[in-house]
């Protein structure tokens, strides 16, 4: 009987990985709010694009479109599932559709190029990294269209026809509005790559004419950004490859008690590619997945040019600005994509022994493990949230609220999960909550000018001890929603001029209330 199972047409090495694509989902499916930092605030955007032209939403006046951004996919899916599914299973959908695909594009990319297919499995351990944990959704869901447009590169160069180059321009420029450093980073890798596909300047103009269609669109977009204020950022390099400015993670590491924070360009790849703090044990998981396909008795690729798609990842991890066009933690989200681009250069071994043959197995072994340790951490995630839900039952929908997180951290991600946790309530009750990323250009939905909230997400967001009722206009709130370990009220609203009562606390948890007989006024 086992061995008929075994020996059964479905049982393949294939159709195990289309299962465990399946299967990767479950991080996010265990946890009711996904442990990711930005994803309440992406799911608000959705909710006020929604809600914008409901006649019971309060706050309609206050916003405006803005959807010549580039970093839309995202919304457009959960945009598209919410009225089915309601805005959290809506996330929770398009965020596993943007693991599953990450694993599956891959694989469509190494078969194009290659390279080994089999490698692919090396990609379930480092999707639920930097930024997943960080919530990009954008950038999450787009990943998996710029690895397809690789692929579609490599074609092109090979079948150099008409097809297969307006195949290219429709995805780049479809790239472009799902997200610019996507785009950008899968052109720096196609030019190169061109480059040296090309016998002549007259071959490079044939691979690389589609270019000249995305060009018109992203000068537009760079002139009608840069006159907005709101979006204007400082570059900042942080080009340190062993430690970090970074204030965020200096502050994690100094929980170790470690004289080198670890974070820097080098020493925080492996943690940031695998979402865990560094240690031993991290360092030498990551070493493994490198070191695995050549164990197993994979080599280099002998043709030059499938390198390329890793020297261009590794420059860009090592010299990217950390911000850019107020992107924060630009280049830390790009160790997603060493791993499936590293496996670009991987052929399989000629004549493997048996030993390395058993070896291969090492790889779907680790995946498994991986997805069961990160759904573990989900669970641990719904006990670190506990309380959040009694306290969104108790907000009344289309209020104002202002988000104070003193308590930003969970038990074990490498990000502070809970700093914009509040930002739910706009998602699901159709309400405003300051902090929010509304307030830069760079979104689709943006308030107007004059009612941007003086609670920015930038500084305010990280120091709610700054709060203070006549600066940051606290009469305008209805809730006040506090994550602290202990009542902080009287430091808070110690120049309140409104009374405020406690309406509900449930573990680090607190909600407060304005008097509703207290206008909003100053």
């Amino acid at each position: 009987m086992r061995s008929r199972l075994l020996n059964a047409h479905w049982l393949n090495e294939r159709n195990l990985f289309l299962l465990v694509c399946l299967l990767c989902g479950l991080p996010v499916w265990l946890a009711h709010f996904p442990p990711m930092v930005d994803l309440p605030q992406h799911a608000a955007q959705v909710a006020l694009f929604l809600n914008l032209n409901d006649p019971a939403f309060p706050f309609a006046e206050q916003f405006q479109l803005n959807l010549f951004t580039p970093g839309l996919l995202g919304y457009f899916l959960v945009g598209i599932f919410t009225p089915l599914l309601g805005i959290v299973l809506a996330c929770k959908l398009v965020v596993w559709l943007a693991l599953a695909t990450f694993a599956l594009s891959t694989r469509f990319l190494l078969k194009q190029t290659g390279a080994d297919t089999y490698w692919a499995w090396l990609t379930f351990p480092v999707m639920y990294g930097f930024a997943f944990q960080w919530g990009f959704l954008n950038f999450l869901i787009t990943v998996p269209l710029g690895i397809l447009f690789l692929a579609l590169v490599w074609r092109q160069v090979e079948s150099c026809n008409w097809r297969s180059s307006l195949m290219v321009v429709l995805v780049l420029n479809w790239l472009f509005y799902c997200h610019a450093l996507v785009m950008a980073l899968f052109v720096l890798v196609a030019l190169v790559y061109w480059l040296f596909s090309s016998r002549n300047f007259r071959d490079f103009i044939k691979y690389a004419w589609p270019l000249a269609t995305l060009a018109p669109i992203v000068i537009a977009w760079f002139i009608i950004t840069s006159k907005h204020s709101l979006s204007s950022s400082p570059v900042e390099w942080d080009l340190s490859w062993l430690n970090t400015a970074d204030g965020y993670y200096a502050y994690i590491a100094s929980w170790a008690d470690r004289a080198d924070p670890g974070w820097g360009r080098i020493t925080g790849f492996i943690p940031r590619m695998l979402g865990e703090r560094p240690g031993l044990l991290v360092t030498a998981l990551g070493i493994l997945l490198f070191a695995l396909p050549f164990i197993a008795g994979g080599r280099i690729a002998k043709s030059r040019v499938r390198l390329i798609p890793l020297i261009s990842v590794t420059l860009v991890i090592l010299f990217l600005p950390s911000v850019l066009f107020g992107n924060v933690f630009t280049v830390q989200r790009f160790a997603l994509l060493a791993m499936p681009l590293f496996l670009v250069m991987i052929d399989a071994g000629g004549n493997p022994t048996p030993m390395q043959r058993n070896l291969r197995w090492l790889a779907p072994l680790i995946a498994v493990g991986w997805i069961t340790h990160m759904s573990i951490n989900a669970l641990q995630f719904n006990k670190d949230a506990e309380g959040f839900q009694t306290v969104l039952s108790k907000m009344q929908p289309h209020k104002q609220a202002i988000s104070l997180i003193f308590a930003r951290d969970d038990t074990h991600s490498i990000s502070p999960t809970f700093i914009h946790f509040p930002a739910w309530y706009s998602a699901i009750n159709a309400g405003v909550t300051n902090p929010s990323f509304a307030e830069t250009y760079m979104q689709p939905v943006i308030y107007r000018p004059e009612y941007v909230s003086k609670a920015r997400f930038q500084g305010f967001a990280w120091n709610p001890g700054w709060f203070n009722w006549q600066k940051h206009e606290g009469y305008l709130y209805d809730y006040f929603v506090v994550r602290a370990k202990e009542d902080v009220s009287s430091f808070i609203f110690r120049t309140a001029q409104c009374r405020i009562r406690l309406v509900t606390h449930s573990g680090l948890w607190w909600l407060y209330e304005r008097d509703p007989a207290c206008r909003k006024s100053s």
